[in-house]
């Protein structure tokens, strides 16, 4: 909102929107309003009018704090009267007002005070004002302690007898605010209901207008008393409790407010929030229940919509309540049941990051969860397969793979296709088919036809036709009069076998094949053209068209079609790598061999991290084999047996030129990029069961699963496939089982699979291919506060607290408890229970590696004692504090636990983890901080004052080193090297240097030696280079501070500064999402050490109490001067414009600045990348590309270090379509 004067913009509380849609007002928080009018076009339809905000805006100074206002509804005769009411708190009086406003529509004068109305002295603080839409010129002011209802005409006459009804109170006799209110229709309240509150009324009141309407009340829907019924006004009101109370107004007066009892034992309003919004009423069938649809969400809320029993009238007819029927809505008892939109997960108190998931203590239900959030594509657990013997037997059955999926025609509806999965079993392969029943059974005609062989490979060739290779032979089964006929293709011959096969049905219908060959001396590769059903010269073509001779055994094969030819692609144990082209067109040509050097993509590669891998063999043997393109691009992906993967990309105009011959020895190939996967050899499966594979998608398994796609923008993208209530980290195979659909649950496009895992079983998975955000709550039955992943485990370190009524040994007194916690199956290993009245503030580990190797769990807490004051109540005050160290090592005797106690036979194996007691310490403050420094040394903050404790292990004790005080109290601790970073609460940041013991008998010292101090209060701060420290304050301030060049100066430089907007609770320096993307404008942090390669590019990753995070990536400075002025050319597009945002100019500034005085230095806002993306059409962008000539240059020059082709002749659709690319590859680099 822009002053007059032009004077600093103030900050808008709120909007006022007229029911007439005449006028909109503007509220600030203090003294002022800005009022603007709409105009409609009259030549327009009324389908197609649309209103427009007048140039013309009128003001209005309230001198005094505005607690709400609202525009009320006119009466009939008034229609272009505007009458607002503003709830005021006078700033020279101190006492609150009720202003009422008058402004016409067809005039342009300011708006006149008409009334002003101080409000009596035991009416609470003004919350909100509420119009009644059924009875003009009439609302209801909500106050902290009671709901008290107005009209205009007691305002113009000055009268401050107004009614009014309170509010519940909570148990300790406080005031029980509301968080939010809205409007829903109008209910026919019965006689005796109105006239007990009419006799009510009067003993409380003396007013001369009691029980007088005005002629703006007028309807034809009001009802006299003496009728029986009166028309009523219904609102839904939520308390800070969790309350949801029913208010029926009239004015009568009446005001009629009843509590609204849950149907569920768990109702999800609980946590109602400060949005309500009345949806509808539903009516089912006349004569019965009616309800009225209530949405509630708002911040640490979870979203859901309400469905509340209302009163019936039958469009005005009376209706008569009874208490035994089910049908019939008691005035006195309505009812609520709750349904889940979308879980919100806020506040965010504590998270911490390990590779691509991130752990999160929330609010999530009622006493908070650890939550798993992934970004990923999901994969929920349809079912096991089980053979008919082990159905009566607890134990899964023995599958192993290699397994294949395929169609076959069902047994029990002739024409149609099933899927089919063959897999082995007890040293027999089996197919089965599903039965229609949720169970499996044998697929009896194809099992006679590859029981007792060795089966090789497997697949379809079309419909009625299967391709089964074999170890002697190579046969094809077709589909004759319900039963299979197999033709023999090839033999193996004497001492010779078929160990690998592979097919691929072109676009024509016929079907190419290889087959792997292994002679005493010699390994080949055989390749076969299957002609369609329909070719009549079937014996010239079955013959092998080519054998290729290869020197080594061949360890993978993979055939593909490519445009118009098709690939061959082999891996060898040498190892090595062969890529063969066949030109479908020449019969007669023998392959085209594209020479492909590993070793030297081995030499010249980039590594990229995306999970924990083995170790990394030199001469590792190629696993299996993919080939992916799109419009511009061809990939091939290399899986070796050591758990990395390997991938490199060509242009596909090259490749062709390559093929033919056109470019010589032009290297086809760029360069190679390894990535680190998993721990087991690396194997692909296409993502659709068709006779084509998929050209642009692949799942790729190591242990864990994960989607391969090719990008539109020249993009190769891999992301997780995270299980939303178990870990997938032991899967052996997958492949497709049905083509995709859209899931009912959650309307997304996905796919169902089968896996097979290395600890033998197999499941029925169902995997979307959408990627989102994934979140698996582990419920601890108690607040969750602070969450530290174990680096040597994997086990999750929670503490949380235990409130009274949550304990179940019947404590009476709050106090924390620490729990180890399995993240695979969500099961708690070990707890601890600390002393009472005592908090956890502050958790870390300290892994002390040597000779013998130390695990160390610390914790620090604060002691608080709790008195009774007469008048304020219980209150707390902090007595000090300690620090205890437990020491998390394998319990001796592993046991078994239970699931859930519905759970029966889930029985799981503990990972067998428990809490030694070693140390502990009383201090004289709360230990609100801990870092591990080194080996042997540990960083704990107490209040003001940082020590440095030395484990001494032959003494078994804590020494203190160190020690060095500051002018505020700690908040975090971060450590790097010996540089030590602490967070204050009103100083920024400060920066230590710890100096350990030298041989000259200099014992350890830690100094002061910089400090950043612009009042910021710190919520936590990270190193994110030696010289680079990043944080954040309470208030949502992130700022970035940089160690000066001459160390001799104290204060550390400010890098750059944004306001979020938002209080923020941690800060962690990572990455939400390891996909792997060939991203070149997100650079490293300058002076951290090892940063050569992008993928160790990190992003601030920012908690907010909201239950929102925020990453922060660097980036190029290309990139940062393109999108600059795409922010700019955005905001300075026409009104009207799409690509506009709805703010004004200083809005940016305003909420990158905040409440600190510090202005924005370097940063670049998404919410304009976002809206340029995803939100405009290709026109729009072209649009507000051309309307900026230096956003146009400067993209147009960025393009030529890419490498993605520009199709467009048009400079500003290729600009587009550069910034484009840009958003997107920052987006799924840093942002999930």
């Amino acid at each position: 909102m822009e002053n007059e004067d032009g004077s600093e913009p103030r900050l808008i509380r709120k909007l006022v929107a007229d029911p007439l849609s005449r006028a909109v007002a503007i509220v600030s928080w203090l003294d002022y309003i800005e009022i603007a009018m709409l105009a409609w076009d009259s030549s327009a339809s009324d389908a197609e009018q649309l209103p427009r905000i007048c140039d013309e805006r009128v003001h209005i100074s309230t001198n005094g704090a505005i607690c709400d206002a609202a525009i009320l509804m006119p009466s009939q005769s008034e229609t272009q009267r505007v009458l607002l009411v503003v709830a005021i708190l006078d700033s020279e009086r101190q006492v609150y007002f009720l202003y009422l406003y008058e402004i016409w529509t067809y005039n342009n004068s300011a708006p006149s005070l008409v009334a002003k109305l101080p409000l009596p002295f035991d009416i609470a603080t003004p919350l909100r004002i509420v119009p009644l839409p059924a009875f003009p010129e009439h609302f209801v002011l909500v106050t902290e302690r009671e709901i008290v209802l107005a009209s205009a005409l007691q305002l113009l006459s000055g009268d401050i007898h107004l009614y009014s009804q309170p509010l519940p109170r909570l148990s300790n006799d406080t005031a029980d605010l509301v968080r939010s209110c809205c409007v829903a229709e109008t209910a026919i309240l019965s006689a005796s209901d109105v006239t007990s509150s009419i006799q009510a009324s009067k003993e409380m009141l003396r007013s001369p207008l009691l029980g007088r309407r005005t002629s703006a009340t007028a309807s034809p829907r009001l009802r006299d008393t003496s009728a029986g019924c009166e028309l009523a006004q219904l609102l839904y009101i939520s308390l800070q409790s969790g309350t949801l109370l029913r208010v029926c107004a009239a004015p009568v007066p009446l005001l009629l407010l009843t509590e609204i009892t849950p149907a569920s034992m768990n109702p999800v309003y609980t946590k109602t929030g400060d949005v309500m919004l009345h949806l509808g009423r539903e009516s089912p069938h006349l004569d019965q229940t009616v309800f009225d649809y209530v949405f509630l969400s708002g911040d640490c809320t979870a979203n859901a919509i309400a469905r509340i029993t209302a009163p019936n009238d039958h469009n005005g007819s009376e209706r008569s309540f009874s208490d035994t029927s089910e049908s019939a809505v008691n005035m006195d008892a309505p009812l609520c049941w709750t349904f889940p939109v979308l879980e919100n997960q806020s506040p965010i108190v504590d998270f911490t990051l390990q590779k691509d998931r991130t752990y999160l203590t929330t609010g999530y239900a009622d006493n908070g969860a650890v939550c798993r959030a992934q970004f990923g594509h999901a994969v929920r657990l349809l079912g096991n397969i089980r053979s008919d013997a082990d159905r009566d037997s607890s134990s899964e059955p023995v599958l192993v793979a290699p397994v294949w999926s395929l169609y076959v025609p069902s047994p029990s509806h002739s024409g149609h296709l099933v899927w089919c999965a063959v897999m082995q079993h007890a040293g027999s392969y089996i197919p089965v088919i599903e039965d229609g029943n949720g169970g499996w059974q044998i697929f009896e005609e194809l099992r006679s036809v590859i029981a007792d062989r060795h089966l090789t490979f497997i697949s379809n060739i079309d419909d009625h036709r299967i391709l089964c290779v074999f170890r002697d032979s190579i046969d094809i089964a077709t589909l004759e009069c319900g039963s299979f006929q197999t033709d023999r293709l090839a033999d193996a011959g004497y001492g010779d076998v078929f160990t690998h096969g592979s097919c691929v049905v072109s676009d024509t219908g016929c079907a190419w094949a290889a087959v792997a060959g292994l002679a005493a001396h010699q390994a080949s590769l055989h390749v076969f053209r299957i002609p369609a059903p329909e070719e009549t010269d079937k014996q010239d073509t079955l013959l092998p068209l080519f054998k290729i001779a290869l020197s080594h055994e061949v360890s993978c094969l993979r055939i593909f079609t490519v445009d118009t030819g098709v690939v061959i692609v082999s891996g060898t144990y040498a190892p090595a790598l062969h890529m063969y082209w066949v030109d479908p067109g020449s019969l007669i040509s023998e392959p085209t061999p594209i020479p492909i050097d590993l070793k030297l993509m081995q030499a010249s590669g980039k590594q990229e991290d995306l999970g924990d891998c083995m170790d990394i063999d030199t001469n590792p043997v190629v696993s299996d084999i993919y080939v992916l393109y799109s419009s511009t691009s061809l990939y091939i992906l290399v899986g070796l047996r050591d758990g990395r993967m390997v991938w490199s990309a060509s242009d596909v105009r090259l490749f062709a030129g390559m093929v033919n011959g056109t470019h010589g020895a032009l290297p086809l190939f760029g360069e190679a990029t390894f990535v680190e996967v998993g721990k087991v050899p690396v194997s692909f499966a296409s993502t659709t069961l068709q006779l084509q594979p998929s050209a642009h998608t692949v799942f790729m398994c190591s242990g864990l699963p994960y989607m391969i796609k090719a990008g539109r923008l020249s993009q190769l993208e891999i992301t997780p496939c995270p299980g939303e209530s178990n870990d997938l980290e032991s899967i052996h195979c997958i492949v497709p089982l049905t083509t995709s659909a859209v899931t009912e649950s959650t309307g997304c496009e996905a796919g169902r699979f089968l896996a097979t895992f290395s600890t033998g079983g197999a499941s029925v998975l169902e995997v979307e291919f959408q990627a989102r955000c994934s979140v698996c709550p582990y419920p601890v039955d108690s607040e969750p506060r602070r969450v530290v992943v174990d680096p040597d485990t994997g086990m999750l370190l929670v503490a949380s607290v235990v409130r009274p009524q949550d304990a179940t040994d019947g404590v009476a007194f709050s106090t924390s408890c620490l729990k180890v916690i399995d993240p695979g199956t969500g099961s708690i290993c070990a707890e601890v229970r600390f002393q009472p009245f005592e908090l956890v503030c502050s958790l870390a580990t300290w892994h002390i590696r040597g000779l013998k190797s130390y695990r160390y769990v610390c914790v620090g807490t604060t002691q608080f004692s709790e008195q009774t004051d007469g008048q304020s109540g219980l209150t707390r005050q902090a007595v000090g504090g300690r620090l205890v160290i437990y020491n998390l090592k394998p319990r001796r005797k592993p046991r078994k636990t239970q699931l859930s106690p519905d759970a029966g036979q889930n029985m799981l194996v503990d990972p067998g983890f428990e809490l030694k007691y070693v140390w502990e310490s009383d201090r004289n403050g709360p230990v609100s901080a801990l870092s591990s420094l080194g080996d042997s040394y540990l960083v704990v903050a107490v209040s003001t004052t940082i020590l440095v404790l030395k484990l001494d292990i032959v003494q078994r004790q804590l020494i203190e080193c160190c020690e060095c005080s500051l002018r505020f109290a700690a908040t975090s601790i971060d450590v790097c090297g010996t540089n030590i970073v602490v967070g204050s609460k009103r100083e920024a940041v400060n920066l230590l240097r710890f100096t350990p013991a030298q041989s000259d008998g200099t014992s350890e010292r830690l100094d002061l030696v910089h400090s950043a101090r612009f009042g910021a209060n710190t919520a936590d701060a990270r190193f994110l280079a030696s010289d680079l420290v990043a944080g954040v304050d309470h208030n949502g301030f992130l700022f970035v501070v940089g160690v000066p060049g001459d160390s001799v100066e104290f204060a550390l430089d400010f890098v750059l500064g944004m306001h979020l907007g938002i209080s923020c609770s941690r800060l962690q320096v990572g990455r939400l999402v390891r996909r792997l993307d060939d991203c070149a404008h997100i650079v490293p942090w300058s002076g951290m050490p090892n940063m050569s390669s992008r993928s160790q590019a990190e992003c601030l990753v920012v908690g907010a109490v909201s239950g929102a995070v925020w990453t922060l990536a660097r980036i190029s400075r290309d990139a940062f001067e393109v999108l600059g002025c795409l922010e700019q050319a955005m905001v300075d597009m026409p009104p009207l414009h799409p690509a506009r945002p709805l703010v004004t100019k200083n809005d940016t500034l305003n909420r990158a600045r905040g409440r600190s005085s510090v202005k924005p230095v370097g940063v670049i806002d998404g919410t304009f990348s976002t809206l340029f993306v995803e939100h405009l059409t290709d026109a729009e962008r072209i649009d507000v590309v051309r309307s900026s000539p230096e956003l146009m240059q400067k993209a147009l020059t960025m393009s030529r270090s890419d490498t993605f082709t520009l199709d467009s002749p048009d400079p500003g659709a290729q600009a587009a379509t550069i910034i484009v690319h840009l958003i997107s590859a920052l987006n799924r680099v840093s942002v999930c």
